[in-house]
């Protein structure tokens, strides 16, 4: 995996041949468990579709604010300092920090991200599955500020960014586990499972006391509502490179729906458990919706 610069960073534009499918997105997504209170915002922009704002907020339990415009014309901006629809992202002086204002109806946001860790490439094609041309990732610590009908509250969250671009087909992807959990400035994850046309695929990384190490295998043991959608805990066992092995215990406190046309999913304000530490962050699980080619196959249909 390439070392991300500041010029990954910005922002991108497609091939001439590029499909219409091409598009690049920036998140951050963050949960303060002990104050009840979570926050995700996505931002899409889609030369040949529809760029977009997903944003939400959620506090004691539900959802009190939520942003979501589709079909936005393009901004001019660059992702070092962008502002589409309700959300503003100013990039910081590293490639750890991160600013984000986020404005709804009767609340705003105004929070800051500090990564633990440079960010990190990360593969999200596996075997027929095509979901970004490039994709890095980050977690650390989300601190700032959020207001509520004129009542504010100070935030010590765990949080995750991404930034990926390419071409995104989402069909190719039919079922998915991951979680992010943030434990402290020593220790923390972003771990993946796909099920693909023809395998289950993990990756992702932990970084842990300085050292990043990559995920090879993943038994998330997730536990999903019976709406089959709302992720409720987990029991991982994540093993990675060095021969290094975590158990990371998972319950989710609250709920929101995430996504727009193409794609959704159900994250889930989550408090974690590792070797006697308590993390915070997302779970998210999408069931398997349709039948896979190696399915097909033994069936013989």
């Amino acid at each position: 995996m390439r070392q991300i610069t500041f010029d990954d960073r910005r922002r991108h534009a497609p091939a001439a041949n590029a499909k219409p499918n091409w598009q690049e997105s920036f998140y951050l997504g963050w949960a303060d468990v002990r104050a009840g209170i979570a926050g995700a915002h996505h931002i899409s922009l889609a030369p040949k579709g529809s760029s977009h704002v997903w944003s939400w907020l959620l506090r004691d339990g539900k959802v009190i604010a939520r942003s979501q415009a589709h079909d936005l014309p393009l901004p001019q901006d660059d992702l070092e300092n962008m502002r589409l629809g309700s959300l503003h992202f100013v990039a910081g002086e590293t490639l750890r920090d991160l600013r984000l204002k986020a404005t709804f109806a009767d609340a705003e946001v105004d929070v800051t991200f500090r990564a633990v860790c440079d960010p990190v490439e990360v593969n999200f094609n596996h075997g027929d599955t095509i979901l970004a041309e490039r994709h890095y990732e980050a977690a650390g610590m989300v601190s700032g500020r959020v207001r509520v009908s004129g009542r504010e509250s100070e935030i010590n969250a765990g949080g995750w960014h991404d930034h990926s671009w390419g071409a995104r087909e989402f069909s190719s992807n039919p079922s998915h586990r991951w979680l992010f959990a943030v434990f402290g400035d020593d220790l923390a994850c972003s771990v993946f499972s796909f099920v693909t046309g023809t395998q289950r695929a993990s990756f992702g990384w932990v970084f842990d006391r300085g050292t990043i190490c990559r995920v090879q295998q993943v038994e998330f043991h997730a536990a999903v509502n019976d709406d089959g959608m709302t992720p409720e805990a987990c029991d991982a066992e994540i093993y990675t490179e060095g021969n290094r092995g975590y158990r990371i215990r998972g319950r989710c406190r609250a709920h929101a729906l995430m996504g727009g046309k193409g794609w959704f999913g159900v994250d889930g304000l989550t408090r974690f458990e590792c070797g006697g530490r308590i993390g915070q962050g997302f779970l998210e699980v999408a069931e398997l919706k349709t039948m896979t080619q190696a399915m097909a196959a033994e069936l013989g249909v």
